[in-house]
């Protein structure tokens, strides 16, 4: 944190943070979505974590500092968007591959801006370059084409048990094509995911 003045600053240096914590590794047993119950049994060698671990501390971390933050899921995989509040809008943080993605003028993206620009040209989206991803870029991108937002992120005050996750997630679906799990809700309309995006009048 020390000498960083803006939001995306500040939590661009906690999600390198939380990936420099322990190396990726199976959750079994699956441990609580509690961030410090989820680093005491890692380096204790009681368990050992994956994608959502690194999602959990890090929202978490980010909500110490009084930021909203919740999780997002895509295509396989578990990402966080943060609230910038410097600058009034969600923006995407991968703290297992260490990356975020920026359009083509370097301006960081969350999970609704990556699906719309997925058809775009391949010079539209970049990836942060001292990601860890394994998948190729193209691939990466791709998990982008079905995500949901989770309406409960407040997983400390509110514990839930992991088998329950699928009730909490809310997919965006444009299309109306369904195909998402039936405990989860789905939406056709950006705004109840990105209120902010609702026009001014």
């Amino acid at each position: 944190e020390a000498g960083a003045t803006v939001d995306e600053e500040k939590f661009r240096r906690l999600m390198r943070w939380v990936r420099d914590q322990w190396e990726p590794g199976r959750p079994d047993p699956y441990p609580p979505p509690d961030a410090r119950i989820i680093l005491r049994d890692i380096r204790d060698g009681v368990t050992g974590g994956f994608c959502a671990q690194y999602c959990f501390v890090l929202l978490q971390a980010i909500g110490s500092f009084g930021a909203p933050a919740r999780c997002v899921t895509i295509e396989g995989h578990e990402v966080i968007e943060a609230w910038l509040r410097d600058e009034k809008r969600w923006v995407m943080f991968d703290p297992f591959n260490n990356l975020q993605v920026f359009d083509g003028e370097g301006r960081s993206l969350n999970a609704l801006e990556i699906w719309e620009n997925l058809d775009e040209s391949s010079s539209a989206l970049k990836m942060s370059q001292d990601n860890l991803s394994s998948d190729s870029p193209s691939a990466y991108l791709d998990r982008y084409r079905r995500f949901a937002v989770w309406l409960l992120n407040d997983f400390v005050s509110q514990p839930i048990n992991f088998t329950d996750f699928d009730r909490y997630r809310v997919w965006f679906d444009p299309a109306g094509i369904g195909g998402t799990p039936p405990e989860s809700l789905r939406t056709q309309f950006a705004v109840d995911l990105y209120p902010e995006r609702m026009p001014v009048r």
